[in-house]
């Protein structure tokens, strides 16, 4: 097996996978932990009402599908790769079932997540490309329209896989040399139930084919376009946007409507920036996962013995990597847009206060001479001051907004 695999595979992947092996399931069960919290947490964030948007609604069909991969591989990886019990009672039908249904369970919502990515890469080039047009093609019946049909046909999509592979009984006794042996406690023979591929090497290749083509190199295709559409369209709007505002600058009061103009630019352009380099940074971390998985599955289409000799070396490593991937993005979200982490905050102090006594949110009202950027996107652009007075903003104890009109409450107190 060693030379085979030397021959398909760079050296030393076997004592590689031998070594990884032992840890895999260790840091598998961690990422898994850590990403469950934080799609969790993703979930709660961009389903807040403040926080409804066509994007926002696709990231949360791709939490979901994340946090549904993430969750099912903890059983899996407790089951696979850390020796709990004796090794025979590991291989029992039922957890042959489970092993099944892992297969296809994970690759079906990996795939879910994947074409939800490529659906928000299409949603944001829209967004600028054709903005007239947004609200119209990228309208919220449109958006749960993709989501759903993500969620229907990538089952279908992933069915050949289901043929792939098939639970078959083996007979094990302490005298075979099986690797059950040394854990067989047991004088009489015990039957195990093992997952294995096909030996239809022509399914087998039309499988790889479907796998690495339809389910992997072309949304990583689709993906690696957009992005690049999307850059180019950024950086064409940001000159565009610039020439305008050079030529609306020009005549009387030019120095105040250009200080007006550049402010207001600024701002727009800092939250289309903000948001497409999220978006970029989201599609750039699934292309570095699925684009070597896609690589590796065309060989095996192509080589029918690589499968088994240098791609299911590397298996345990890509799962890794995919669900590191899959963990990441409220780092990204929390980095880069204001407003998840503004609504992140408040979300977190209204959890936190629900824990304490009422009486400490008594309605006593502190003045304040300065309002947090958090705080400040919140308060309505278009408010104005009334006549006779002057507008304040005070923070009560529970983090929200007071405004009030200084004139009146002189007036009050007088």
């Amino acid at each position: 097996m060693a030379n085979a695999t030397d021959a398909y595979c760079v050296p030393g992947a076997t004592n590689f996978n031998k070594a990884y092996s032992r840890l895999h399931g260790y840091i598998a069960i961690v990422i898994c932990i850590i990403g469950s919290a934080t799609n969790s947490i993703n979930i709660a964030v961009l389903s807040r009402r403040e926080m409804t948007s066509s994007t926002n609604s696709i990231l949360t069909g791709l939490a979901t599908a994340d946090l549904l991969v993430m969750l099912e591989y903890i059983p899996y990886a407790l089951h696979m790769n850390i020796k709990i019990g004796p090794q025979v009672n590991k291989n029992t039908y039922a957890w042959a079932v489970f092993v099944y249904f892992h297969s296809i369970f994970s690759q079906t919502f990996h795939t879910i997540s994947i074409w939800l990515a490529v659906t928000l890469a299409v949603w944001r080039y829209i967004a600028i490309a054709f903005p007239q047009r947004n609200s119209t093609w990228c309208s919220k019946k449109n958006t749960s329209l993709a989501i759903i049909s993500a969620y229907v046909i990538c089952p279908f999509l992933c069915l050949p896989i289901f043929f792939a592979m098939h639970i078959i009984p083996s007979e094990v006794t302490p005298m075979n040399n099986s690797e059950f042996a040394e854990d067989l406690s047991l004088p009489d023979n015990r039957t195990v139930y093992l997952v294995e591929l096909t030996k239809n090497v022509q399914l087998l290749t039309a499988i790889m084919w479907i796998y690495s083509v339809i389910l992997k190199l072309v949304p990583s295709i689709a993906l690696s376009v957009l992005s690049t559409c999307l850059i180019s369209k950024l950086t064409t709007t940001d000159r565009k946007r610039q020439k305008l505002l050079k030529r609306s600058t020009n005549g009387p009061n030019a120095p105040e409507k250009q200080c007006l103009s550049e402010e207001s630019c600024a701002r727009r352009s800092s939250r289309t920036d903000r948001t497409t380099r999220m978006l970029l940074a989201v599609l750039g971390l699934f292309l570095s996962t699925e684009v070597p998985q896609g690589l590796l599955g065309l060989a095996s289409a192509l080589a029918p013995d690589f499968f088994k000799s240098c791609y299911s070396m590397f298996g345990d490593l890509m799962d890794v990597l995919a669900l590191f991937t899959s963990s990441v993005n409220f780092v990204l979200y929390c980095s880069m847009s204001r407003q998840f982490r503004c609504t992140f905050a408040r979300l977190a102090r209204r959890m936190l206060s629900a824990t304490e006594e009422p009486a400490k949110f008594a309605n006593k009202l502190e003045p304040t001479t300065q309002v947090s950027q958090c705080h400040r996107a919140a308060i309505a652009p278009n408010s104005r001051p009334s006549q006779g007075g002057r507008r304040e903003y005070y923070l009560n104890n529970t983090g929200t907004i007071a405004l009030y009109n200084l004139a009146d409450l002189v007036q009050r107190d007088t």
